[in-house]
């Protein structure tokens, strides 16, 4: 059963029609990037600053203890720090 045929049969048929329309037309601020910016970013953040300072790490320290530990310091200096300015970004605007 497809759903126009669903539609066609249902009572309420046009209430849905009409509570899609007013759903299109909400005047409600868009979150998608604000859920980016809360979310995403400082995943992408965390993980990209923990794979390279691994890298970099792997170099200079030779305890394996060691490396995970201060790369992982690291990235969450670096996501705290991301979320800080965005955090005095929103503020001004």
């Amino acid at each position: 059963m497809t759903d126009q045929q669903q539609c066609q049969n249902c009572g309420q048929r046009h209430n849905c029609q009409e509570i899609y329309r007013q759903m299109s037309n909400s005047k409600a601020p868009k979150i998608l990037s604000k859920v980016i910016q809360a979310f995403v970013v400082p995943l992408v953040i965390f993980i990209l600053v923990l794979a390279v300072s691994e890298k970099l790490l792997a170099e200079k320290l030779q305890s394996e203890a060691g490396k995970t530990f201060t790369a992982l310091a690291v990235s969450v200096s670096a996501v705290l720090l991301y979320l800080v300015i965005l955090k005095l970004w929103r503020r001004k605007n």
